[in-house]
């Protein structure tokens, strides 16, 4: 067995006994990509993919066109990362559909925070609840800008009484990173909690994320 292929099976070993506990993010990174680059020293690879998209959730969430053009990463190792990624993404969806949406904040921003990972326009994603607060559906409504994608509250509502929604969640994403709200973001929260009440459904929060940090309209006490 060779120094390459018995580190392999070492760091697989290690990460078998204790579900990758104690192994750092660079080794769990490496390990995945043995599986796609069989061949090859990957540790330098995992290491500066690190580096420039600084965690792992940075990897597994970043755009498919600066993974396609990263030095040594190839299609087939480039689709496997993209696959882990939706697939953490598609996993943290199901916990939330398990439960009442808002039980628990923390991993609602954790959703919302992957879910907007490495896009580079602004989108508008609405959360649809039923009277359980359980999540009915997750729609991504607009791409662009609450101005320039044309969201309104009439397509908001109509999307909600269509899955017969007794409440929703928006969000949308600040890709220059500042959570900020603008004065469009508090004119368009503001309307739409206004229309929500006409209905009788109830508007529970608008979070806008940006890259390490998020604002909340209800935490703010806006709504």
């Amino acid at each position: 067995m060779s120094d390459s292929s018995g580190h392999r099976e070492r760091l697989k070993q290690r990460f078998l006994q204790a579900q990758g506990a104690g192994l750092a993010d660079y080794e769990l990174l490496e390990l995945a990509l043995t599986f796609a680059i069989p061949r090859r020293d990957v540790k330098p690879l995992a290491k500066a993919l690190l580096s420039r998209f600084g965690t792992l959730h940075g990897v597994l969430t970043a755009p498919a066109a600066d993974l396609s053009t990263f030095p040594g990463l190839g299609p087939t190792s480039g689709t496997l990362l993209q696959l882990i990624g939706s697939l953490a993404r598609r996993i943290g969806k199901q916990k939330l559909a398990a439960r009442p949406v808002l039980a628990n904040r923390l991993e609602l921003i954790d959703y919302l925070y992957t879910l907007f990972a490495g896009k580079t326009r602004e989108e508008v994603h609405v959360l649809y609840l039923n009277n359980q607060l359980e999540l009915i559906t997750d729609e991504t409504l607009f791409t662009g800008t609450l101005t320039q994608s044309g969201a309104s509250p009439r397509d908001i509502l109509q999307r909600a009484l269509a899955h017969n929604a007794a409440g929703l969640v928006i969000a949308h994403n600040h890709p220059s990173g500042q959570p900020k709200p603008s004065r469009t973001d508090d004119d368009f929260t503001h309307t739409l909690d206004v229309a929500c009440v006409s209905l009788g459904i109830q508007l529970h929060d608008h979070f806008i994320i940006g890259t390490d940090s998020h604002y909340s309209y209800k935490g703010a006490r806006k709504l």
